[in-house]
C-alpha cells in the first residue's frame, strides 16, 4: 500500500518514508512550454540550483532549498512550488499537497536546543543568535522559505 501512496503522491521523485515521523518533500517544477529562458530565476536563486539548458528542458538540482525567490521573479509564471507532507495519525496516513507559500513563521524557544543547524544552512543568510536571551533571531533578510523548518531537529521552527 504505501508504494502505490508514494507513486501516487511523489510520482518519478526518489522518495523514502518512515511512518513514525512526518516527512516533507518540496520540489520547484519548471514548466518548458511558458519558460522564455531569460534566466532571471538563475540570476537571483541563492544558492544556484538552477540550470537553463536551452532548448532541452531546465533542471532545478539537488543544491534548492526551495525558497521561491525564483517563482517571484519569473515574469510569466514558469515556475511552480509543491510541497507535500505526510505524516501518520491515529494509524491513518495524513497527506496534505500545497502549492501555497508559507505567509507566518512560528518559533518556539523551548523547544529550541540552540543546535545552530538553521543559522548555518539559511541560504539568505537571515538567523542570528540573541546570546542574552539565548534565542535565535530571524531578521527582515528572511523569504519564508521553510528550509530551517526542515532541518530543525527539535521542531522548533514551524511554518502556517
Amino acid at each position: 500500500m504505501s508504494s502505490e501512496i508514494l507513486k501516487k503522491y511523489f510520482g518519478d521523485l526518489n522518495v523514502d518514508l518512515n511512518l513514525s515521523n512526518q516527512y516533507i518533500k518540496s520540489y520547484i517544477n519548471i514548466n518548458s512550454e511558458k519558460c522564455v529562458f531569460c534566466n532571471r530565476c538563475v540570476e537571483v536563486c541563492p544558492v544556484d540550483a538552477i540550470d537553463l539548458n536551452f532548448p532541452e528542458n531546465s533542471v532545478i538540482n539537488e543544491k534548492c532549498v526551495h525558497c521561491g525567490t525564483c517563482i517571484s521573479e519569473c515574469p510569466v509564471d514558469a515556475i511552480s512550488l509543491t510541497q507535500i507532507k505526510l505524516k501518520i495519525k491515529n494509524n491513518e496516513l495524513k497527506i496534505k499537497k500545497s502549492h501555497e507559500k508559507h505567509k507566518i513563521l512560528n518559533y518556539d524557544t523551548k523547544k529550541c536546543i540552540m543546535c545552530n543547524i538553521c543559522l548555518k544552512n539559511c541560504p539568505f543568510d537571515a538567523i542570528d543568535i540573541d546570546k542574552g536571551q539565548n534565542k535565535m533571531l530571524f531578521t527582515e533578510k528572511c523569504v519564508l522559505c521553510g528550509h530551517c523548518g526542515q532541518i530543525c531537529p527539535a521542531s522548533a521552527i514551524t511554518y502556517e
